[in-house]
């Protein structure tokens, strides 16, 4: 799920495990079905559903971006990065 609007990620297992669900389908990780299930309920939930590909484009646009990334993506300006905080 998006930290900005109604925006949910449709990816197989961890994001870029896979180049996208037709890589996932093609190696038999991730069922047609299943995700018909998911981005229906996401749908119906008044979530936009997109797919992994979109998010790895740049993103030139204004952003407060860590100092560490390097190229910018969609996934970087409506997801965040993962960050682990050691306490």
């Amino acid at each position: 799920m998006s930290k900005f609007g109604s925006l949910a990620l449709d990816c197989a297992d961890n994001p870029g495990a896979f180049l996208g669900t037709g890589e996932a389908q093609a190696e038999g990780e991730l069922d047609a079905v299943d995700l018909d299930k998911v981005c229906g309920t996401l749908a119906n939930l008044g979530y936009a559903v997109v797919p992994e590909e979109l998010l790895e484009c740049d993103y030139a646009g204004p952003s407060q971006l860590p100092w560490d990334v390097q190229r910018p993506t969609w996934w970087h300006r409506f997801f965040g990065i993962f960050v682990t905080i050691a306490r």
